[in-house]
């Protein structure tokens, strides 16, 4: 019998969708957007549909989670309504691109912002970036304790961070609207909605993260959906703020040339700030990479114990217990995006594209699960949460056709590796 008691509460689960959400995004992101969208009412805008998008998407698969109480989360969700092959390129998708890049994305955001209390060259960031993937590597397999203890740190900091970004930049900045933060941003002919949602989309990505322990929840049917409601919620609100903070005291142009926005900003308001302010969003986002570094093989030693993917990531370290080759293939891959990629733009490009598509396919699955196998009565609940899940699928489609068909090799270069790892399934099922 398991010992393990059902008792996460509301409050829990909410701040698990905050925590699982907020990353880099917020620091990094603006920037982008900002070359893409005419003016900052539609920044915002943008922000707002963001939020729409990740609660809705949230409420499915919270729905789902309640149905589905297995270890795994999207894996599992796949797995038990689409079946065993879109679970085997999930996870070779987690290993190759969503979370190697995830990795290789929140260090170069670690690289970038340490270049300003170091000062070194732009060739060195991918350096930087590599060496500390590798430390962070074998800190998270030799010493278990110390990672829990500095992600614990890392996301304190991170939110001390980004509340004490709002506050200053409201409230004690000055307004630099007349030096063009509210003109247009581009020309009309140049708007790139898609595009800058990659941006928005990345930055939400992980209230997905908050439903994969509604099996230990009190009462998931209620506090499940209420927590993802209210972590989006907040998040949404977090993410306008800052962006309005950032428009208070930045001007356009100031926004789309800096690599390092939050500094620049602060620096705005309070001199010497932004070097501080860079040393803290730096070691935030290192946890933040050390926390998928720990986290992300662990599901693919579950897949491979299951025999859904391949039996080598299954062994786990003789002395330490951790998933070893998991984790070692995916710093490897991680350092490699790092070098073939380079920009932070790209890097989040390459994730954002592949990892939605894998929650495009669950919301998919959702519809396959009560329309087509039926497994829960049709009600006004099914009919509610199948309309919404259509919507949620409608969305991501159009935001993964209209990147996938752009110049950006790093848009769709993600979705490619996904028929390699169908013909790898087939190889790997013809000699198991």
């Amino acid at each position: 019998m398991s010992s393990k008691v059902k008792g996460l509460s509301l409050f829990a689960l909410t701040m698990i969708a905050i925590g699982s959400t907020i990353g880099s995004g917020v620091f990094k992101t603006p920037t982008d957007i900002a070359q893409s969208v005419p003016s900052v009412t539609w920044m915002t805008i943008l922000w707002v549909a963001g939020g729409l998008v990740s609660m809705i998407g949230a409420l499915v698969f919270a729905e789902l989670g309640t149905k589905i109480s297995n270890a795994g989360g999207v894996y599992s969700y796949l797995r038990e309504t689409m079946g065993e092959l879109p679970a085997f390129l999930y996870g070779w998708c987690l290993l190759t691109v969503v979370s190697s890049g995830t990795i290789a994305a929140l260090i170069v955001v670690f690289a970038d912002y340490m270049q300003k209390f170091f000062n070194y060259s732009d060739s060195m960031i991918p350096v930087v970036a590599g060496v500390s993937i590798f430390v962070l590597t074998l800190f998270n397999t030799f010493s278990l304790k110390a990672s829990e203890w500095f992600a614990n740190i890392a996301t304190i900091l991170k939110m001390i961070g980004i509340f004490g970004v709002i506050i200053i930049l409201l409230f004690l900045g000055n307004d630099a609207s007349s030096s063009g933060a509210v003109m247009p941003i581009v020309d009309s002919g140049e708007f790139n909605w898609a595009k800058a949602f990659v941006g928005v989309l990345w930055s939400y990505t992980g209230w997905h993260y908050a439903s994969f322990v509604s099996g230990d929840a009190k009462n998931p049917q209620r506090d499940v959906p209420l927590a993802m409601i209210i972590g989006t919620l907040v998040v949404t609100v977090i993410y306008v703020l800052c962006n309005l903070g950032y428009t208070h005291v930045l001007s356009i142009s100031e926004i789309q040339n800096t690599k390092t926005l939050a500094a620049d900003a602060m620096e705005k308001v309070w001199t010497g700030s932004g070097i501080w302010v860079s040393i803290l969003i730096a070691l935030s986002v290192f946890g933040c990479a050390g926390l998928y570094i720990l986290a992300t093989p662990r599901i693919i030693q579950q897949m491979s114990k299951e025999g859904v993917f391949f039996q080598t990531f299954a062994k786990a370290h003789p002395k330490f217990g951790v998933p070893f080759n998991a984790i070692v293939m995916q710093s490897i891959w991680a350092i490699i995006l790092v070098f073939v990629w380079g920009k932070f733009e790209s890097l989040y490009t390459y994730v954002t594209i592949t990892e939605w598509f894998f929650l495009l396919m669950t919301a998919i699955g959702f519809v396959v699960w009560v329309f087509v196998k039926k497994r829960t009565e049709w009600n006004g609940r099914a009919y509610l949460f199948t309309a919404l899940a259509l919507i949620f699928a409608s969305v991501v489609t159009w935001f993964i056709v209209a990147n996938a068909k752009s110049d950006d090799p790093a848009a769709y270069y993600g979705l490619l590796v996904i028929p390699i790892g169908a013909v790898l399934y087939g190889i790997m099922k013809k000699f198991a």
